[in-house]
């Protein structure tokens, strides 16, 4: 594109292309008003006929712009000139990880502290509800001190639909670095973005990709079935973060950017000071305690636990002051499951409210789930429900006690539902 090609954007001096895409072009410019350099990121026209792009795409920039992280792109300024919607964002000199990756300039050393400070980043955008969905190595820029920069979050979450193989490796281009659930065209959360950080760690230790094949699914095929591939001797005492980071189920992944960068410190430390760090986690192994960073590592079968339900009935008192009281735990991977869950002890409680009628006194739910769904399941077990619900009849007369917590902080948190039929000031 010629200089006399460059597209007109008011508060903009344009230089050269940066870089262009199926959905976008990156322009170098001169942001006006501070004299700065930018990257300004050009969406093309033709995608205004998707029906709500534009209010899609400034919705979502907004969110994007909103983070603050130093491995997170800067956004300054986002809007639309005539045709053209547009995003400006700080603009790097240091290249991108997938040409350093390329001329074999990442030692292991330097792919742990990458990888460390990307699932910070990770951490702090999933905390605020953004998940990237886009994760490869162009992706990621480095700043002139050699800080690596998390660009291009979020645009590819809401403009593409995870439905077909084929449409996203034709439209988004990195099959290659797609979890499984996303390659199913199911609902993903944070830890298909951790999945896709592994794929990166395991190129940038051996140079290659775990998973390579001549089509889009036949790969998707191998991120969903094959098994980790084994590093290389040199760098194998990385295996086991390796194959948390690959996991093919996300229940099985570490469960927030916050462990995988626990893990990585530990792996950063010598190899002495890290095995000294791993043995105490090995002795309390079985504990019911949240497990620490190495043994988090350390034991990547551990955690967390299969699916479970439970119901236990305790009764106490004598025959004329007797009350019964009981516990129902399980787990729910997703919403979706807790909510079956949640219908069956419904109809459970239905049916032990019957038999006991004001004898059944109190209800204890004991919940194992992912954050990203903590706050549905308060929302759920606080709603208000119509006559005849199981659940909800009990709560007209009854106390109910939540225990919410996930496979890795196993203290989690406690909470009053309801108190002899009447909520909480609290809640």
């Amino acid at each position: 594109m010629s200089e006399q090609d460059l597209p007109y954007i008011s508060g903009y001096e344009m230089v050269r292309t940066l870089g262009q895409g199926g959905m976008a072009t990156v322009y170098l410019a001169v942001q006006e008003s501070f004299g700065r350099p930018v990257a300004l990121k050009v969406m093309s026209p033709h995608l205004l006929v998707q029906r709500d792009f534009a209010e899609r795409f400034h919705s979502e920039a907004r969110m994007v712009a909103s983070l603050s992280h130093p491995n997170i792109i800067t956004v300054y300024d986002v809007g639309v000139c005539e045709q053209y919607h547009y995003m400006a964002m700080e603009y790097h000199t240091g290249g991108h990880l997938g040409e350093r990756i390329e001329r074999g300039e990442i030692t292991a050393q330097r792919a742990l502290e990458i990888a460390r400070d990307l699932s910070m980043a990770l951490a702090y955008a999933h905390e605020n509800g953004i998940v990237h969905r886009d994760l490869k190595p162009d992706n990621v820029l480095f700043s002139k001190h050699g800080a690596p920069i998390l660009t291009d979050f979020g645009i590819a979450r809401d403009l593409h639909v995870d439905t077909q193989m084929t449409q996203i490796g034709s439209t988004v281009g990195t099959p290659k670095y797609m979890s499984p659930e996303q390659a199913r065209g199911e609902k993903v959360d944070g830890r298909a973005d951790l999945y896709s950080l592994g794929v990166m760690m395991y190129e940038m230790l051996t140079g290659r990709p775990p998973f390579v094949a001549q089509d889009t699914i036949t790969l998707a095929i191998k991120h969903c079935q094959e098994p980790v591939p084994p590093l290389p001797m040199d760098v194998g005492r990385f295996q086991p973060l390796l194959d948390r980071l690959l996991a093919k189920e996300a229940r099985y992944r570490f469960q927030s950017g916050h462990e995988v960068k626990e893990a990585i410190e530990v792996l950063l430390k010598p190899p002495a000071a890290a095995h000294a760090a791993a043995a105490p986690a090995a002795k309390l192994e079985n504990l019911p305690t949240k497990p620490t960073s190495a043994s988090v590592l350390m034991s990547p079968a551990a955690s967390p636990s299969h699916s479970f339900y439970e119901i236990a009935d305790e009764e106490t008192g004598g025959f004329f002051t007797k009350k019964v009281i009981r516990t129902v735990r399980f787990s729910a991977d997703d919403y979706e499951e807790f909510a079956n869950y949640f219908q069956r002890m419904s109809d459970e409680v239905a049916e032990w409210h019957h038999k006991w009628g004001k004898k059944a006194n109190t209800l204890h739910l004991a919940i194992e789930a992912h954050p990203w769904i903590h706050k549905r399941i308060i929302d759920k077990v606080r709603a208000d429900f119509s006559a005849g619900h199981g659940y909800g009849d009990f709560m007209q007369q009854g106390t109910i006690t939540l225990h919410l917590y996930d496979p890795i902080d196993t203290t989690g948190k406690r909470y009053l539902v309801r108190d002899k039929g009447k909520a909480p000031v609290s809640a």
